[in-house]
């Protein structure tokens, strides 16, 4: 992400750019930048150790195989982190189509069901061109994706299912987000991506 920044001491103004995918990243770069600057670094310093970022492994990591572009994000999920990694799928050029991969959200509480919902519908308002949902509540957030109008929806109750539908799905110029908790284990899915042809 490229940003503009137009800060107090002009030295600090200026663009910058974060190696990490999702406009929500530009505001904890932006926190990043002022935390920085309060240590007495400049905007070089700052410009190049943003520019240097790299995700970790499954947060947001982007990466190509077979011709397939693959938004990985299956370590960790939440309703407001979910919806980011959509947007960010929505906000890639591609050739070939949009698909997503959503997992169980986990540890939700009695706010699951509602979370699963809302991702759902945001699927669907953002104008994913498949959405496969995968999980104990998988029901849920493909009910309400359909319900908000997506009608490409297949709903997998294990991971194990998943990962040959979405291998058979997916063709050269696609761009796949893999979104979950770590207990969807939506890795095997990356894992196949990977490997097979």
């Amino acid at each position: 992400m490229t940003f503009q920044v137009d800060a107090p001491a002009a030295a600090l103004s200026g663009e910058y750019r974060v190696n990490l995918l999702g406009r929500h990243q530009v505001l904890n770069a932006l926190l990043a930048v002022a935390v920085g600057a309060e240590l007495g670094l400049g905007g070089s310093e700052l410009r190049a150790g943003l520019a240097s970022c790299q995700p970790p492994k499954m947060r947001l990591q982007f990466w190509e195989a077979n011709g397939v572009r693959v938004l990985d994000d299956a370590y960790n999920a939440n309703a407001d982190s979910t919806m980011a990694a959509l947007e960010a799928l929505c906000d890639l050029p591609l050739q070939g189509r949009r698909v997503a991969v959503l997992g169980d959200m986990g540890e939700l509480g009695a706010h699951s069901e509602a979370a699963h919902e809302e991702v759902g519908r945001r699927a669907a308002e953002l104008g994913v061109g498949q959405l496969f949902t995968v999980g104990k509540m998988s029901a849920a957030t493909a009910k309400a994706a359909r319900a908000a109008g997506l009608t490409r929806v297949i709903e997998f109750a294990d991971v194990e299912a998943a990962v040959k539908a979405v291998k058979n799905f997916v063709k050269p110029g696609d761009v796949v987000l893999l979104k979950a908790s770590r207990a969807s284990r939506l890795e095997r899915i990356a894992e196949t991506l990977k490997t097979e042809k």
